[in-house]
């Protein structure tokens, strides 16, 4: 089968690119080559009906499993037994990549792939999902487009058709022993199934989600990453988003063009492109510490500057009023330090420093990410503030990886494939999960967590998305009486569990053919 060609990638200019010059840039960027699946990863077909969607985990299903709202979850302001929320928002996993095998959750253990040529697009072989390496060999493309091809209208079959991911080395996923914690956490509190990404990525409009419940219509990073500073500290940073004046009729006609994304490639993401607009990466919208100021809620955003994960440094009210950049957007190195001293806010964003985040590539190690969240949590949970404390743990995007339940398609941003996600907290809802926790299937994404703070602290709503999100109600249970008890894991020796881990280079990932 002949190939496609791939990916065409440009070094950065100083000078800013035209709208079309950008717009064509990115669709062939996301131009991807045809990976002939039977020499890419010495294949044995897996099934003889054709499965082209990867299935269920077969496992007898959680009787803790949560399909909506219910009443012992509501949030009543003053009343609900909560003093402290704790967003932890990390890179680039997918629900299948982390827990498609845990008992009871909506996993699967193989996905569905695409066959490309120049007459189109159709069904490929459905693979098998192998063990992930602790250290990923490289990263995988994550952006808008990536993830529209990635979900293919509903399909969930364009894994191997992004940039990056023809080796699949995407359809991975790891287990209870490459990733003991998180799975520990899992079986005591709330392993939720379905919270999905907001939008389809990247990283950047991502993280305006978690803080801001929309993105600006962005929907990608910076174009360039070659000068000092990031976001509002840089002017000459661009990026694209979608055109204020789109009428019902252009919204119509995007999501139809998102949802036949591979019915003709690239020109379906170059329609598309044609609602798009230049845009400075230093913009103003209404974000969720506005409304914390304003109540006199505390907070604070603990998150490095210049990095790629700072979305307050894109709010431009917020980078430079000196009584909030500073003393309430602060390094994560100083989450534990407030934590040990009683400082704790009543609202926290806590993104971890690049290198542990879990980021694909550049030698990222998942056990050395996995060990700094549980440091993080140990340090809540062996303080008093513990016993009124909710954490959720998220990945910002979904990575590259492959994951087999199709997104809700609310609006032309997304949403995105699942992230994994634990919610952690004594209030948590009971269940069968192996040490009492529950599998939570209530439909999420990240505007969820700012609706359960703004339900906890008798706020409105920001956008339309915090609006209709579900705010946690099927994670938590605070009619019945809490579980207290701590769970304080030990770090783990990542030497050793690289040394055990499946190669990254060899015998797992072939070059395509």
């Amino acid at each position: 089968m002949q190939q496609v060609p791939g990916p065409i990638i440009r070094p950065a200019s100083l000078r800013r690119p035209t709208r079309r010059q950008v717009a064509r840039r990115r669709a062939f960027a996301a131009l991807v080559l045809v990976s002939t699946l039977g020499l890419a990863w010495s294949l044995n077909p897996l099934d003889d009906n054709g499965e082209r969607a990867g299935g269920t985990v077969p496992t007898t299903p959680s009787l803790s499993g949560n399909g909506g709202r219910t009443d012992s979850g509501k949030v009543v302001p003053g009343e609900t037994p909560i003093d402290h929320v704790v967003f932890i928002i990390k890179e680039n996993r997918t629900f299948d990549h982390y827990f498609g095998t845990y008992p009871g959750a909506d996993g699967a253990t193989r996905g569905g792939t695409l066959r490309c040529t120049e007459a189109g697009c159709r069904a490929g072989d459905t693979v098998r999902l192998k063990q992930a390496p602790i250290i990923q060999p490289h990263d995988l493309t994550h952006g808008f487009s990536s993830g529209l091809y990635s979900i293919n209208g509903g399909e969930m079959n364009g894994y191997n058709i992004i940039g990056s991911g023809q080796d699949l080395s995407g359809y991975v996923q790891h287990s209870r022993e490459t990733l003991p914690n998180y799975w520990a956490y899992a079986d005591r509190f709330v392993l939720a199934d379905r919270f999905f990404t907001s939008m389809y990525g990247p990283t950047f409009p991502e993280h305006l989600y978690t803080v801001a419940a929309q993105a600006y219509g962005i929907v990608d990073n910076k174009t360039n990453n070659d000068t000092t500073g990031n976001y509002c500290d840089d002017p000459r940073e661009y990026t694209q988003r979608f055109r204020d004046d789109l009428s019902k009729r252009d919204i119509r006609t995007i999501m139809r063009l998102e949802d036949e994304i591979t019915k003709d490639i690239p020109n379906q993401l170059l329609r598309i492109s044609e609602y798009w607009e230049d845009t400075r990466t230093c913009i103003d919208i209404k974000v969720l510490p506005d409304l914390l100021e304003k109540a006199n809620v505390s907070w604070k955003y603990y998150a490095n500057d210049d990095v790629w994960m700072n979305g307050l440094q894109s709010i431009r009210h917020i980078r430079y009023d000196r009584s909030i950049w500073g003393p309430k957007v602060v390094g994560p190195d100083e989450f534990i330090p407030d934590v040990e001293a009683g400082r704790l806010p009543e609202v926290s964003w806590l993104v971890p420093p690049e290198g542990i985040n879990e980021h694909p590539g550049a030698g990222t190690n998942v056990c050395s990410g996995e060990n700094w969240t549980v440091e993080h949590i140990n340090a809540i949970m062996r303080s008093p503030d513990w016993k009124r404390t909710a954490i959720v743990l998220v990945w910002d995007d979904f990575g590259g990886f492959y994951d087999h339940v199709p997104p809700p398609h609310y609006d032309i941003m997304g949403l995105g494939p699942r992230t994994p996600a634990l919610v952690i907290s004594p209030w948590t809802r009971a269940g069968d999960n192996h040490d009492g926790g529950s599998i939570d299937s209530t439909t999420y994404e990240f505007s969820s967590v700012l609706r359960f703070i703004e339900e906890l602290h008798g706020l409105k709503p920001m956008t339309q998305r915090d609006r209709r999100a579900d705010p946690l109600s099927g994670a938590f249970d605070f009619e019945s009486e809490p579980r207290n008890k701590r769970l304080i894991l030990e770090p783990r020796d990542c030497d050793a569990a690289v040394r055990r881990s499946t190669s990254p280079f060899e015998g797992l990932y072939e070059p395509p053919a």
